[in-house]
């Protein structure tokens, strides 16, 4: 049973705050021009905002991390460059010595 700090239910309420109102303006406008914007932020958002970010969370947390939120967080809020930094940086084969 899904709780509210349920992963899956905050990225479901991240995405409808973030595509509802774009619907609703493309509804109201019905531009063809608007919809090729859409459906770009759209792809855009899952790559960038949820796909990377859920591949930082579950690698980091596959390798035992104890940043796995900060790093998701981090890739989350700078997709490109908080996954560059954490593929560089923050990834730590299990069994290495950190640092």
């Amino acid at each position: 049973m899904a709780t509210t700090r349920s992963p899956i239910l905050i990225l479901v309420g991240l995405v409808a705050a973030a595509f509802v109102p774009l619907a609703a303006m493309w509804a109201v406008v019905g531009d063809v021009e608007l919809l090729a914007y859409f459906l770009g932020f759209a792809v855009y958002f899952l790559v960038f905002h949820v796909a990377v970010p859920g591949h930082v969370y579950f690698d980091s947390r596959a390798r035992g991390s104890n940043s796995v939120l900060a790093w998701t967080a981090l890739s989350f809020l700078l997709p490109v460059v908080g996954a560059a930094v954490y593929f560089l940086v923050g990834q730590r084969r299990l069994g290495e010595p950190a640092g």
